[in-house]
C-alpha cells in the first residue's frame, strides 16, 4: 500500500481562508473569461479548471516550458474570446515542446549535433533549464541552445552571463558569441494552409535566416498562418535585422507583427530524452499585453485519449491542457469535468482496496472542497497539491475511484451557511481536533470525535534501537537483525546483522532525505538490543533526536525573549481536548507561533502535534535515602560505582541507565530531543484512514462524514 500523503496543508499552509465559517463565495471567473461557471453555493459546475503550473504570488510551482505528448496525436489550438481556432496538429507518438515567447540567452549556436548533446548535458548537470533548438539554415548553423524565455532583456542577460561563467561551459561555447533574443518578429507573408508557409520559410532559411510558422488570431476568412522571421530585443535591432534580410532577400516584403495580436509560432526542437535525439515540435506562444496574455494555447488529444507532461512526474491528463502567460510565467491548466477530476483526487488520495463507502466519503469531500474553492488562483479553480487537494490525472486512477463518485452524483456537505470546507488529511491518531486547536478560529462543525485511525499501522515491523561497541546508536529494521541468545551483565540481548551494509537511522522508517543512515553494519557485526518501536507510520511516528543546539534557532523565532545561553528544557504546557499540543514552553518561556499547528512546521516538520517530548539528556535518580534529583544535560556530572571501586565521575558522552523495570534509556550529554506522536495531518475534519476505520465497521458514506462534520447535511442538487 503506497504511503498516504497528508491533505490541506500538512506543512501548515493553507491558502483557504482561516475565517472557514464563512458563509459562501463569490464566483471570479478570472481576467480571461475561460474558468467554468461555477454557482456559488451550489454543486452545479461543468468543468474543473486544475493548475499544474502557475504563479501567483503565494502559490508558485514554474516551470520554462512543458514536453507534452499523446499516443494517439495532439490538436493544438489558439484559444481567445471568440472560441478555440484549430492551429496544428501533432501526430501520434510524437512529443511537442511549448514555452512562452519571450526573451532568451541564445548560449551557443552551431552544426555540431555532438557537441550540442554535450553542453545540453553539462547543462543538465547543472541544473540549468536549456532548450536544443534546431534552425531550417544550411551550413554552419543548424542547433541552438537557448535557456529561457525570461520577462525581460536584463533577466536573460544575467542568466546568460551565469551559464556562459559554469564551469565545463566556456570551453565548449569557446569561438561562439552568446546573445540575448526577443520577442520582436517581422511577418515575411500570410498563407492559407500551413504547407504554404513552411514553404516560404525554407526559402528564407536557404539564405540564412531563421524563418518560423506562425498561426495568428485572425479574422474569419483571412489568412491565419504567416512566416516569422527575426527575434529582436529591441526596435533599432528589428530595423537592422530587416536590412540585412532585404538586402539578401530584394523583393521581400516585410511587415510589423502586432505585439497585442496572439500567435503560436512553431519551431523545433531536439528530445534529449529520446534514444535517437529525435527533432520534435516546438509551439511558442505570444502576443498579448504584458504580463496576463489574452493568447491562450490549448492542447487537446485526439480519440479521447491524454497528454502527458514530462515535467510535471509525467503524469497524463484527461481533457484538454490550456497553456498561458500568467504574471509574466507559464501557467499550465488542465481543464476537464467534474466526474474525471474527482475520481483522480479519490485515486491520488486514497487506495484501490479501501471500502467502497470511504472512497465515497471522500467523493463527497472532495466535490464540495472544489466548489467551496471558486475561482482560487483567478485562472484555475485549484491546484493539484495538497495545498489543495492531491491530483496525479489520469494515470492515478483505480475503476473504484469513478463508481464512488457516481454513487454520490452532485452530493456536497452543508451547514446552515451553506457549503462547508471539508477540511481532511491522512490520520487523526485516534482523535481529531477541535477546531480552535489548529488554527485558534471557532468552527461548529469541527468538533473533537474519535476516530479508528489504527490501520495505518497493522502490518508494520518492529525495528530495533541498537548500540555498538564503539557506542554508535539509532535503528534497525527488524528483518536484518537476529538474536544470538546471549545478553550482556545488565540482562540486555546481543542481535547480529544478518545483511551487508543495513542502513541504521536516528528514527525506524525509511526516507533518505529526512532520516538518512548515521552509520551501516555487515553480516556478523555485533550489537545490543535496549529498545524497538513499530516503524513510523501515519498512525504513529518517531522523528528525531534533534540536537537542543540547532532547535534553539528555531524556538528563537517565536519567543518574546530569545535564548541567550542553551536551550536545556522544553515542554508541553497545555493540550487541547483532543490531546494536541496547543502551548510550549522553552527553558520556561511560553512560545508563540503564528497559531498551534505552525509548532509541527517549527519542530522540522511533524506529521502532527499529537506528540510527546523525550530529553535525552534529562532523567531523574532515587536516593538511596528517597531523595529525588533530577538530572539533565547542563547539570553537575555523576559519579557511578563499580563492583567495590570508588565513585568516579561519569565522563562518557552517552550513558545507559537502567530503570526498575530493567528498562534502559540511552542518556546524551550532548542534549537531545525525540518527539514521538499519533496521526499525520493537521486532524481538522475528516480523518482518511479513521474513515477506511469506520467503513470496515460497518458505517456508510454519509454516517462517516456527519461524524467527521459535525451537524451537517448531505445534499443533492
Amino acid at each position: 500500500m503506497r504511503k498516504l500523503k497528508p491533505s490541506l496543508g500538512s506543512i501548515g499552509k493553507l491558502y483557504i481562508s482561516m475565517c472557514i465559517a464563512a458563509a459562501g463565495f463569490s464566483a471570479f471567473h478570472g481576467i480571461n473569461g475561460f474558468a467554468p461557471k461555477v454557482y456559488a453555493d451550489s454543486a452545479k459546475t461543468d468543468m474543473v479548471r486544475v493548475a499544474l503550473f502557475i504563479d501567483t504570488g503565494k502559490y508558485s510551482v514554474n516551470t520554462p516550458y512543458v514536453t507534452l505528448s499523446s499516443a494517439k496525436g495532439m490538436d493544438v489550438a489558439l484559444r481567445g474570446a471568440d472560441g478555440s481556432k484549430p492551429a496544428f496538429t501533432v501526430v501520434d507518438k510524437t512529443t511537442a515542446g511549448v514555452a512562452l515567447d519571450g526573451y532568451h540567452a541564445l548560449l551557443w549556436e552551431g552544426a555540431d549535433k555532438a557537441q550540442a548533446k554535450t553542453i545540453m548535458d553539462k547543462l543538465a548537470a547543472a541544473k540549468q533549464d536549456a532548450v536544443l533548438v534546431t534552425g531550417n539554415k544550411p551550413g554552419a548553423a543548424s542547433y541552438q541552445i537557448e535557456l529561457g524565455p525570461y520577462a525581460s532583456r536584463d533577466a536573460a542577460q544575467a542568466a546568460l552571463t551565469k551559464a556562459s561563467g559554469l564551469s565545463g561551459i566556456s570551453g565548449f561555447i569557446k569561438g561562439y558569441t552568446p546573445s540575448v533574443t526577443g520577442p520582436l518578429h517581422w511577418n515575411a507573408g500570410s498563407y492559407a494552409t500551413e504547407a504554404e508557409a513552411a514553404a516560404q520559410a525554407a526559402v528564407i532559411g536557404a539564405a540564412g535566416f531563421d524563418a518560423a510558422v506562425a498561426y495568428l488570431n485572425t479574422a474569419a476568412g483571412a489568412p491565419a498562418y504567416a512566416v516569422f522571421v527575426s527575434a529582436a530585443t529591441t526596435s533599432a535591432e528589428l530595423s537592422t535585422a530587416k536590412q540585412n534580410i532585404n538586402a539578401a532577400i530584394p523583393g521581400l516584403v516585410l511587415q510589423p507583427v502586432d505585439s497585442a495580436a496572439a500567435y503560436i509560432m512553431k519551431r523545433s526542437q531536439i528530445d534529449m530524452e529520446s534514444e535517437t535525439l529525435a527533432a520534435v515540435p516546438y509551439f511558442m506562444l505570444g502576443g498579448g499585453t504584458e504580463g496576463n496574455s489574452s493568447s491562450k494555447l490549448l492542447v487537446t488529444p485526439q480519440l479521447s485519449d491524454t497528454v502527458s507532461v514530462r515535467e510535471r512526474f509525467e503524469r497524463s491528463y484527461k481533457g484538454s491542457l490550456e497553456i498561458s502567460r500568467f504574471n509574466s510565467k507559464l501557467a499550465v491548466i488542465n481543464e476537464l469535468p467534474m466526474d474525471q477530476y474527482l475520481a483522480s483526487v479519490i485515486s491520488s488520495e486514497l487506495n484501490k482496496d479501501w471500502p467502497v463507502e470511504a472512497l465515497k466519503a471522500q467523493a463527497v469531500a472532495a466535490r464540495t472542497y472544489v466548489l467551496k474553492q471558486g475561482v482560487k488562483y483567478q485562472i484555475a479553480d485549484v491546484s493539484d497539491s495538497t495545498v489543495d487537494q492531491a491530483y496525479h490525472g489520469a494515470g492515478a486512477e483505480f475503476p473504484a475511484a469513478l463508481t464512488a463518485v457516481q454513487a454520490t452524483q452532485g452530493e456536497v456537505l452543508k451547514d446552515k451557511n451553506g457549503l462547508i470546507s471539508p477540511l481532511f488529511y491522512s490520520n487523526a491518531g485516534g482523535m481529531t481536533a477541535e477546531s480552535t486547536e489548529v488554527w485558534g478560529n471557532k468552527v461548529a462543525y469541527l468538533q473533537s470525535v474519535p476516530s479508528p485511525d489504527e490501520g495505518a499501522e497493522k502490518g508494520k515491523a518492529p525495528w530495533y534501537r541498537i548500540v555498538l561497541p564503539n557506542g554508535q546508536t539509532g535503528y534497525i529494521h527488524s528483518s536484518y537483525a537476529r538474536d544470538t541468545g546471549e545478553k550482556n551483565a545488565a540482562g540486555l540481548p546481543y542481535y547480529v546483522s544478518t545483511g551487508t551494509g543495513v542502513s541504521v537511522r536516528p528514527a525506524p522508517y525509511v526516507d533518505n532525505a529526512s532520516n538518512p543512515a548515521t552509520f551501516k553494519v555487515d553480516i556478523g557485526d555485533r550489537f545490543i538490543v535496549f529498545d524497538q518501536a513499530i516503524e513510523s507510520n501515519a498512525f504513529s511516528w518517531i522523528r528525531g533526536p534533534f540536537d537542543a543546539d540547532k532547535l534553539k534557532d528555531k524556538v528563537n523565532t517565536v519567543l518574546s525573549q530569545p535564548i541567550a545561553g542553551a536551550l536545556d528544557k522544553l515542554e508541553i504546557s497545555q493540550r487541547g481536548q483532543s490531546g494536541r499540543v496547543t502551548e510550549m514552553k522553552a527553558n520556561g518561556q511560553v512560545m508563540k507561533p503564528a497559531n498551534p499547528d505552525a509548532l509541527r512546521t517549527l519542530f522540522n516538520g511533524l506529521p502532527s502535534t499529537r506528540f510527546d517530548i523525550e530529553e535525552t539528556g534529562r532523567y531523574t535518580i532515587l536516593g538511596a535515602d528517597n531523595t529525588v534529583r533530577s538530572q539533565s544535560a547542563a547539570s553537575p556530572a555523576v559519579y557511578v560505582a563499580a563492583g567495590g571501586s570508588e565513585p568516579q565521575a561519569a565522563s562518557a558522552s552517552q550513558l545507559f541507565i537502567l530503570n526498575g523495570d530493567n528498562k534502559a534509556k540511552l542518556v546524551d550529554k550532548k542534549n537531545q530531543y525525540i518527539f514521538r506522536g499519533t496521526g499525520y495531518g493537521h486532524g481538522l475534519g475528516m480523518s482518511q484512514w479513521g474513515a477506511r476505520g469506520f467503513a470496515e465497521l460497518g458505517y456508510d458514506y454519509k454516517k462517516i462524514l456527519q461524524t467527521y462534520y459535525v451537524g451537517v447535511s448531505i445534499t443533492k442538487e
